[in-house]
């Protein structure tokens, strides 16, 4: 089982800003860790699934309350 490294609240954020915040924070973690998002908005929650993606991460969970998004993210 995955343990929650840190969580990011970066529902203020669009555009680059929680990528990059993610791309700093996934340097961090162990392969037994993983990082929770939780993102504001359908098109930054978009962007953060391609990220996903083109990285190679893994996205553990995704889910959805009202117009916030959070991710489960692990190596």
């Amino acid at each position: 089982m995955l343990k929650i490294y840190k969580t990011l609240d970066l529902t203020g954020s669009t555009c680059a800003g929680p990528i990059g915040e993610l791309l700093g924070v996934m340097g961090e973690i162990n392969d037994d860790e993983a990082v929770e998002a939780i993102i504001g908005d359908a098109e930054t929650a978009r962007q953060v699934r391609e990220w996903v993606k083109a990285t190679g991460y893994k996205l553990v969970s995704e889910t959805q309350e009202g117009n916030k998004f959070k991710f489960v993210i692990g190596r």
